[in-house]
């Protein structure tokens, strides 16, 4: 794998703070919101979305869209905020976050674009992402590739143990 310039590394760090700091508003403005969770994959999230996935704001629902599987769906912020700085709908609508027609606390596919799945009960992420996967490989879609974020906590329950 080539190494990343400085530009890209510099513009993936920018992502990320960006992620972090309407992590923090949003969790502020909800009052409620896990910040530990969020804060910690902003770098994963900057890599993939600003640099490494094939998604299409425009057309979030692409056949040939790379997906990824926040298990860990208490990260949300950190999800939201980086799906509204690729432009998949307004960064305002953060503000909106666990209000009522608003972005949920856990992901929730229904209620923002980009979102692939629903999520709750930690450890069923990772059962999801392979199940994704194997369907893409069935449809025989290689180049789509399937990300699961999983958090620690859930590396000793549910499906993943």
């Amino acid at each position: 794998m080539k190494p990343l310039s400085k530009e890209i590394v510099s513009y993936l760090e920018d992502q990320a703070f960006e992620i972090r700091r309407l992590s923090v508003e949003m969790i502020a403005y909800g009052q409620w919101g896990h910040i530990g969770g969020s804060f910690s994959m902003a770098e994963i999230l900057a890599v993939l979305y600003f640099h490494h996935m094939t998604v299409d704001p425009r057309n979030p629902k692409a056949e040939n869209r790379d997906r990824l599987v926040l298990s860990k769906a208490h990260g949300s912020p950190a999800l939201y905020a980086a799906l509204a700085l690729k432009g998949f709908y307004p960064v305002e609508q953060i503000y909106q976050y666990c209000e009522p027609d608003g972005l949920e606390g856990h992901t929730n596919p229904h209620g923002a674009p980009g979102v692939e799945t629903a999520g709750g009960p930690l450890g069923m992420g990772l059962s999801v992402a392979v199940g994704m996967a194997l369907g893409l490989r069935r449809k025989e879609n290689p180049r789509s590739r399937v990300f699961c974020i999983l958090g620690d906590g859930e590396l000793n329950e549910g499906n993943v143990w």
